[in-house]
């Protein structure tokens, strides 16, 4: 009964250090924001003569006005020359994609080069290992040091295995036409 009144107890405690928080944080925010919505000037209207090219047409085409922002969103001012983005026509036939670039042949040279970069990225990571097991030794965390032990072990032999796949494929790579 002991145990249940203290788990009760602390879980109160975490409850209402919770709730300061949240309140604490709601309060902060309402401090920064401003009491209304941010409102951008419009951008500097052109000055000079009016000419007939300036003069609207009889039938004005209906100026669609961007929804409005939430109000944690960053408004940001049209510029001059910025063009809004038509709008998506439902029934409008699907845009071309570009087309796709045939894939390159996968030959024995290709692979060879493919191999050799792996080879050198698992090297790289055994001499790292071996460093951070010296650390580990030195520091005496002995899970430490048999956890990279254990993925040295893994890395040695499919570095092994790399390097053999990497003599054959030298092999087949000479016996391979050059390249048009």
């Amino acid at each position: 009964m002991r145990n249940r009144k203290r788990v009760m107890l602390g879980s109160a405690g975490v409850l209402v250090a919770a709730l300061g928080a949240v309140l604490l944080l709601w309060s902060s925010r309402e401090e920064r924001s401003p009491s209304g919505p941010t409102v951008c000037p419009p951008p500097p209207a052109a000055t000079g003569p009016v000419t007939a090219a300036r003069v609207a047409p009889e039938r004005a085409v209906p100026v669609r006005t961007p929804d409005p922002a939430p109000p944690h969103a960053t408004v940001v001012p049209p510029a001059p020359g910025d063009v809004p983005p038509e709008p998506e026509v439902a029934n409008a036939p699907p845009q071309a994609n570009d087309p796709i670039e045939e894939e390159q042949p996968q030959t024995a040279r290709w692979k060879l080069e493919k191999t050799e970069h792996i080879a050198s990225l698992l090297g790289r990571d055994v001499s790292r290992l071996e460093g951070e097991r010296q650390e580990a030794r030195a520091r005496g965390d002995k899970a430490r040091v048999d956890q990279v032990d254990a993925l040295l072990q893994r890395h040695r032999v499919r570095l092994d295995e790399l390097r053999e796949e990497a003599r054959t494929l030298a092999d087949a790579a000479r016996n391979e036409p050059p390249e048009p």
